[in-house]
C-alpha cells in the first residue's frame, strides 16, 4: 500500500516511514501564494515617476493639452457638419440663457454673455469630457447673489468688482484641485445630497423670480420660507388684475 503524506517537516515523516516496510511517497506542503508573506510594492510618488519618464513627448503633450488627444482622431468628413449645427443652436439659445443668470447674480446682463461664451472656447482647450455642460448656471448664480448682497448693494460698483475677484478666486482653486487630480472627492458627496441641493435651489430661484410675474419686490433670500413669507405679506400689491 501506498500512502501520501504532506507536511511541512517532510524529512521527518520519511525518516519514521521508512521503518514500516511500506512505500511512502512524501509531497512538501506548499502555502498559497502570497500567504505569509507581505509585497513590497514601491510607494505611489516612486511609480508616479515612473510613469512620467516613460511618457514620450506627446504624451506630455496630451497630458497638458487634452485638445491635442481628440483632436488626432476627429472625423472631420463625417462630424464637422452636424457639430457644427449644434453649436449654432446651443449659442443661440446660450445667449438669454447668459443674461438672465447675470441678472440672477444681480450683474449687468453683458457679464453674463462674457461668462457664457468666454469659458467654451478655454475649455474645448483644455477640458476632457465631452458631456460637461461649461458656462454659467442657476445654482453659482444664486450663491454669487446671497454671498454678495449681504456685503454690499448690487448697484454699485464695487459689487460687480466684488463678483470678479470671486470668480478669479474660485477659478485659481478649480485649476489647483484640477491639478492635483481632486476629482475623487466628490465621491464622499451622496447623491441624495446633489439631489436634494438641485431641487432646493430650484425652488428658491422659482421664488425669488415671480416679483416679475406679481409686480411687486420680493425679499431677497436663499431661504425657503422668508421668500414664501414676503410673498404672501404683498397679495395685496399684486399688479395684474384677475377677471371674476
Amino acid at each position: 500500500m501506498e500512502r501520501s503524506y504532506a507536511s511541512r517537516s517532510s524529512g521527518e515523516l520519511a525518516a519514521a516511514a521508512s521503518g514500516g516496510g511500506r512505500s511512502v511517497r512524501v509531497i512538501p506542503l506548499r502555502h498559497p501564494l502570497g500567504f505569509g508573506s507581505i509585497s513590497s510594492s514601491p510607494p505611489w510618488w516612486r511609480a508616479a515617476v515612473g510613469r512620467a519618464r516613460d511618457m514620450g513627448p506627446l504624451e506630455w503633450a496630451e497630458a497638458a493639452l487634452p485638445c491635442v488627444a481628440w483632436m488626432r482622431k476627429y472625423r472631420w468628413k463625417e462630424d464637422l457638419q452636424a457639430d457644427l449645427a449644434a453649436g449654432i443652436t446651443v449659442g443661440v439659445m446660450l445667449v438669454p440663457q447668459a443674461m438672465s443668470y447675470a441678472k440672477l447674480a444681480g450683474l449687468h446682463p453683458i457679464y453674463g454673455l462674457y461668462t457664457g461664451f468666454a469659458p467654451l472656447f478655454v475649455y474645448a482647450i483644455f477640458g476632457s469630457s465631452r458631456q460637461l455642460a461649461v458656462g454659467p448656471v442657476a445654482l453659482v448664480s444664486l450663491l454669487v447673489s446671497n454671498v454678495l448682497g449681504g456685503i454690499v448693494n448690487s448697484s454699485s460698483d464695487l459689487y460687480t468688482e466684488l463678483a470678479i475677484l470671486l470668480a478669479s478666486m474660485v477659478g485659481i482653486l478649480e485649476c489647483l484641485m484640477g491639478l492635483l487630480r481632486l476629482g475623487w472627492l466628490i465621491r464622499f458627496i451622496s447623491h441624495s445630497v446633489i439631489s436634494g441641493f438641485t431641487t432646493a435651489s430650484a425652488i428658491v430661484i422659482g421664488l425669488s423670480q415671480i416679483k416679475y410675474f406679481l409686480g411687486y419686490n420680493v425679499t431677497r433670500s436663499s431661504k425657503i420660507i422668508p421668500l414664501i413669507q414676503s410673498i404672501i405679506a404683498g397679495a395685496n400689491q399684486v399688479g395684474f388684475i384677475v377677471s371674476p
